[in-house]
């Protein structure tokens, strides 16, 4: 799992690398997009209520484990976790953002939900980098070295998206599982499993500079490993949340 600073500065990334994307829309999406109301039903408060969005009696409810055995943390949206001998839960709400209208919120789940190649990948990795840079967020040696390692985890592969249907006004959900959302001016990021626990690292006779590494790639491959289950428990999680709103 990543650590409070981790995934406070992964959601800076994430946001950057949105933010920095071009439209690259085809004419049929950019007309549609266009024709949205100005509106805004969420306000940009929305981004300070992921444990309202994701309450522990949700999560309960939604994968059957109890309220009150679910560890909470409040970072970056809000996560929940639990396990016994057998099974363990991640549940998770993420990048919430109360866009100024409608439209606004289609142009960015557009851009950051499309599906682009390694050449792509790494052109836009290189405008997150020289943002990096820029930002005043990243005022000391400790943040400018996380955020440097985790956009190095990130790397320039290609990404993919899928359509979700039946979820919110758009819904698309990435390879690793992860489930993005939009409804009306709202959008948020919905990761969640229940299953199986990862099997240990061993990192027996493993020199201790190499370690970090090791676990990150093990983490990795559990991750594609258990995507199709993520897939399914993020989106019911995510219907179960947008039918609250």
């Amino acid at each position: 799992m990543l650590n409070t600073l981790q995934l406070g500065f992964l959601t800076f990334l994430m946001l950057g690398l949105a933010a920095c994307q071009d439209s690259g829309n085809d004419n049929t999406q950019a007309s549609s997009v266009a024709s949205l109301p100005d509106a805004a039903r969420f306000d940009r408060e929305m981004r300070e209520k992921g444990c309202e969005l994701l309450t522990a009696k949700l999560v309960s409810a939604t994968f059957d484990v109890p309220a009150d055995a679910l560890r909470q943390m409040k970072v970056a949206g809000c996560r929940y976790d639990w396990e016994n001998e057998e099974e363990t839960l991640e549940a998770g709400i993420s990048m919430i953002r109360g866009h100024k209208s409608e439209k606004a919120a289609a142009g960015w789940f557009a851009s950051a939900t499309k599906s682009r190649t390694a050449e792509e990948m790494k052109a836009q990795m290189e405008k997150v980098s020289a943002q990096m840079q820029k930002s005043e967020a990243l005022d000391s040696d400790l943040k400018k070295s996380t955020a440097k390692n985790l956009l190095a985890s990130v790397g320039s592969k290609a990404v993919k998206f899928k359509d979700v249907a039946d979820l919110g006004d758009e819904a698309r959900v990435s390879e690793q599982g992860t489930i993005y959302v939009r409804v009306d001016n709202l959008t948020f990021m919905v990761s969640a499993y229940k299953g199986d626990k990862p099997p240990p690292v061993d990192l027996t006779g493993v020199d201790l500079k190499q370690m970090a590494s090791i676990a990150q790639q093990n983490a990795a491959q559990w991750a594609a490993q258990t995507a199709p289950q993520r897939h399914k428990d993020g989106a019911r999680l995510a219907r179960a949340i947008v039918k609250k709103l």
